[in-house]
């Protein structure tokens, strides 16, 4: 390999034949694509057939770390999952930490390609060198957190990505987990893993990433922790991880509530309940922010994708405490189900019995939808497949075929995936609108830009959007005066700067996030890889990797015909719990169905540039 800090090597396991292969990783595809998310997208290209069924066993699944994945470059833990998703039918990539992607690496592979289905349950062991795939029918059935556990007592020091009964049963919002704490796959990478029939992916690596210029490399690393050692909000996000940025979240959590019930919640769910909690805070490798946590309660531990999730489920859900909602978060987790889709739906259904819709209430545990035991009851109902469960496992577009027109109004669904973001509530920012055209339907790619913080001035807007390599006149287009930001055209750059982290392995998380700049990301590339691209090249090949995603979905017939703008945008009656008006990003101007068009026909205006 002529390039440093990548491995190399692309591993190819074959369920059905049981064998596996090792290729080089094309050089060109390095300069051209850069690496994880990147490539990802160039090996769907060449080995997916368009067409092909998500849960059908010649559908792959390609997992790959970029060139930054394994070192010290802080927030470099990332993993791309590539596959056909079933709750949309997208090729989509998906993202995830802990220690997979660096043991990948350390392994000797930069990319992971898991073709066919075995004929029993099985996982996949991956030891340096050598890649088995070992029968795991005392797994199967087993819950994420206990399996991973057995997966650690046999292989010591591994990585391990697993799925749970929701993934076994195929359930359509399905997802993986790694190392009991980062989810990979919302959409139901977890289904295609279950259709393959298997459990999990084991990593073991002893050796580790070379890169080009070391004490090069090394001075821009520490150069970067002095960045984050001078960040004003550095000792709350240390002391509090994601709960640290409580007040934020706190806006959106407590919409249309009075002032007692805001209270309650930041009394129940927020600093101060997670500090009861939390026994310790957990990191991914070479980052400091130790966003996920170690949980204890009554004798009893869980580790969890983020006290943060918990709390979301428990002042959505009107939960009396975080106890309940630590439990919750700790089930969906151990069954894996996406928990994001499990609120969305457990609202939907409110909304749905609130308003009398018919048709509904021959299923007895709808209800129950009432407190921590009917969110409990629905939970198991789903991954498990019984009764309203089996309904919803097969995801929104069945659902509101299955309930009709008039429930499709309460369901805040773009490309069968549901929303993560409330514009009524949060303004539209590019996260916000990002999610009426990502390929993957709603996600939050786009929270890298400055629209991730209210209320910021033009001149500093202008210059978090320069960090990310947007040219000159992009800015004009984006900014055309004092008081308004195109959050159509400024999208398709925040895009490019996912493109960008994910194509390296990092994290794209704000307190990550916001420590890069285009040139800090060109000398750390050139320092680990040795390959010489400008900050505009860089950009470029990001830009390239977006569109390649792009099309992969159009060859499936995904292409802007998709974009849809959900009817529960444009209203300000109380849907999931939520009420406001539309507005756009400053908070002056109401929007409307045209203005979103609009802006729709901006983005793609920009992307054609």
């Amino acid at each position: 390999m002529a390039y440093h800090a990548y491995s190399g090597k692309i591993l190819f396991v074959d369920l059905d034949s049981g064998k596996s292969a090792r290729e080089p990783l094309p050089e060109n595809w390095c300069v051209e694509h850069l690496g994880g998310f990147g490539i990802n997208n160039r090996l769907c290209w060449e080995l997916m057939t368009p067409g092909t069924p998500p849960l059908d066993s010649s559908n792959p699944v390609i997992l790959g770390a970029g060139p930054l994945v394994g070192t010290l470059a802080p927030g470099a833990s990332r993993i791309m999952g590539n596959t056909r998703f079933p709750l949309t039918g997208a090729v989509a990539s998906a993202s995830g930490a802990m220690g997979l992607g660096a043991r990948l690496k350390w392994a000797g592979y930069d990319h992971l390609v898991i073709r066919g289905a075995a004929y029993r349950p099985s996982y996949i062991l991956i030891d340096d060198s050598e890649a088995q795939i070992i029968p795991a029918e005392d797994l199967w059935g087993l819950d994420i957190h206990d399996a991973t556990d057995k997966l650690w007592e046999t292989h010591p020091g591994s990585s391990v990505l697993a799925i749970g009964p929701a993934g076994e049963n195929l359930v359509h919002f399905s997802l993986a987990i790694i190392d009991k704490c980062a989810t990979l796959g919302r959409g139901g990478l977890g289904a295609v893993l279950g259709s393959k029939k298997l459990k999990a992916v084991v990593v073991r690596g002893s050796g580790g990433v070379k890169v080009a210029d070391p004490k090069g490399f090394l001075r821009i690393v520490n150069n970067l922790y002095r960045r984050m050692e001078r960040w004003e909000l550095k000792d709350a996000a240390l002391a509090l991880g994601m709960i640290g940025g409580w007040e934020i979240y706190l806006n959106q959590l407590a919409s249309g509530v009075s002032e007692e019930e805001r209270e309650r919640i930041k009394e129940a769910f927020g600093p101060q309940a997670y500090l009861e909690f939390e026994r310790r805070r957990i990191s991914c490798p070479s980052c400091f922010l130790g966003d996920k946590d170690r949980l204890g309660w009554d004798m009893r531990s869980t580790c969890s994708t983020s006290f943060l999730n918990a709390a979301i489920l428990g002042a959505a859900l009107g939960l009396n405490n975080a106890k309940e909602a630590v439990l919750l978060l700790d089930l969906l987790d151990r069954l894996g189900i996406c928990f994001f889709t499990y609120l969305n739906l457990y609202l939907f259904l409110l909304d749905l019995k609130e308003r009398e819709i018919t048709d509904i209430k021959r299923y007895g545990e709808f209800l129950d939808l009432n407190g921590l035991k009917g969110a409990i009851k629905l939970a198991k109902s789903i991954a498990f497949r019984k009764g309203l469960g089996d309904l919803l496992s097969l995801g929104w577009d069945n659902i509101i075929d299955y309930f009709g027109s008039q429930a499709e109004e309460y369901a805040s669904v773009i490309r069968g995936q549901d929303c993560i973001y409330d514009p009524r509530v949060s303004g539209l920012g590019t996260m916000e609108f990002e999610q009426l055209v990502s390929p993957r339907g709603p996600t939050s790619a786009s929270a890298g830009s400055p629209t991730y913080l209210p209320g910021l001035p033009r001149e500093k807007m202008v210059r978090l959007t320069s960090r990310m390599g947007v040219p000159e006149d992009a800015l004009e287009r984006i900014y055309p005066n004092d008081q308004a930001v195109n959050v159509g055209r400024l999208t398709r750059y925040a895009e490019d700067w996912f493109s960008l982290f994910s194509s390296l392995g990092v994290c794209n998380r704000h307190q990550i996030n916001r420590l890069y700049h285009v040139d800090i990301f060109r000398d750390l590339f050139h320092a680990a890889t040795g390959i010489d691209l400008t900050p505009k090249e860089i950009m470029e090949c990001a830009a390239a990797n977006w569109e390649l995603y792009r099309r992969l979905n159009e060859r499936e017939g995904l292409g802007r015909e998709s974009d849809r703008i959900p009817s529960s945008w444009l209203t300000e009656e109380r849907i999931s719990r939520r009420e406001g008006t539309l507005m756009d990003y400053s908070r002056k101007k109401r929007l409307t169905r045209k203005d979103l068009m609009q802006l729709l026909d901006d983005y793609y205006d920009e992307r054609s540039r």
